[in-house]
């Protein structure tokens, strides 16, 4: 009697390990398919307790089911979309706009910034650029600083002067940035970005 209760009891035994193994199958392929891998695992757990096949319509369930769609929009996809919008309005024949790019990129910024690299690391085409009018000082050569997210790039080229003076107007200006060309293979950098200046306002 008691050898027939200890090998009911390591036969039970067995079987829980076998579940707790099993019930990772469907919780691995959950995980992947960003679902909550706790409860699949659970599912599985009780269908091998149940019956060893059991675990096949578990895994199969899991590998059936669409991949949870993730609600949130992260940044980067806010962003791509920020700039796939700036494009479209580039391509607008009723928006008037004016080649341009940035001056003096390579230099590094007032606070120390380097600008080519975080021109790499932040800006890409389709991204927007404040026109910020700086001090006009007598003799100065430039008038118009291009800042991003607080980040002085550089400035619009002297030969563009018709820019301040827009502004000074009250004229809606903003910046675009059209293309970039990136050098370096071990440290990548933006070595010049050509930019659109729009005018909101046309009169």
């Amino acid at each position: 009697m008691n050898d027939d209760v200890f090998m009911l009891w390591l036969s039970y035994r067995s079987t829980i390990w076998a579940a707790l193994l099993a019930g990772l199958a469907p919780a691995t392929i959950a995980k992947f398919k960003r679902r909550s891998p706790i409860r699949w695992y659970l599912y599985g757990f009780t269908c091998t307790l149940m019956a060893w096949p059991l675990i096949a319509l578990a895994t199969i369930h899991a590998l059936l089911v669409p991949s949870q769609i993730v609600s949130a929009v992260t940044p980067e996809v806010r962003q791509r979309q920020r700039r796939l919008d700036a494009l479209a309005l580039l391509a607008e024949s009723s928006v008037q706009s004016y080649p341009s790019w940035i001056a003096e990129l390579r230099r590094k910024s007032p606070d120390g910034t380097d600008r080519c690299r975080y021109a790499y690391e932040n800006i890409g085409p389709g991204e927007s650029i404040e026109l910020i009018r700086e001090p006009a000082n007598q003799g100065a050569d430039h008038t118009v600083a291009y800042r991003h997210h607080g980040v002085h790039l550089g400035y619009v080229p002297k030969r563009h002067r018709w820019v301040a003076p827009a502004i000074d107007d009250g004229r809606r200006l903003i910046a675009i940035v059209d293309k970039i060309k990136i050098v370096g293979i071990v440290r990548r950098r933006v070595k010049f970005v050509r930019v659109r200046i729009l005018v909101l306002d046309a009169r």
